[in-house]
């Protein structure tokens, strides 16, 4: 099978909304990394756990959860970008050495951090628990919780078809 060449940054920027199948492909992933960027446009990357809530337009939700930090949640370097710059972009990748079976969809979107008691986080918190059992010892309903809204992407594939 030919090798598909990965999208150009143009494409991506464009980006679309999510199919179906992309969106499963994302659900079903157990991590992402998520890029900002601060106030001199510098980009950081982390990896970050997340799960998707439905409804009319999607979701993305993580809880600043208790894993240990060197400084408190409201001074990471993520939620301050996200406060001075909400545009936000992750991706959620399938690797293989088999290289037809690789896989990403990368989105964009616009971030918010939301504090404990908003309408979402209730629901963000049951989620990503359902996903992550590790999440069910820890107190993530105190904590702060990114939200990632207006999702848009483009996805590749290795073996060069479609995601659906």
């Amino acid at each position: 099978m030919a090798m598909m060449t990965p999208p150009d940054s143009e494409t991506i920027s464009a980006g679309r909304p999510l199919t179906p199948a992309e969106l499963a492909f994302v659900r079903a992933a157990r991590v992402g990394r998520l890029a900002t960027v601060d106030a001199a446009s510098r980009p950081a990357v982390v990896p970050f756990c997340f799960a998707v809530l439905d409804g009319d337009e999607p979701v993305v939700v993580s809880v600043l959860d208790e894993k240990p930090k060197r400084v408190t949640d409201a001074n990471l370097a993520r939620v301050r970008n996200i406060q001075s710059n909400p545009a936000v972009s992750f991706v959620v990748d399938r690797y293989d050495e088999d290289w037809s079976r690789l896989a990403f969809v990368q989105i964009r979107g616009r971030a918010a951090v939301v504090e404990p008691g908003a309408s979402i986080h209730a629901s963000a918190i049951d989620a990503l628990r359902a996903k992550y059992p590790q999440y069910r010892a820890m107190a993530i309903e105190e904590r702060l919780l990114i939200v990632i809204a207006e999702l848009r992407g483009h996805s590749w594939r290795g073996d060069g078809e479609p995601f659906g």
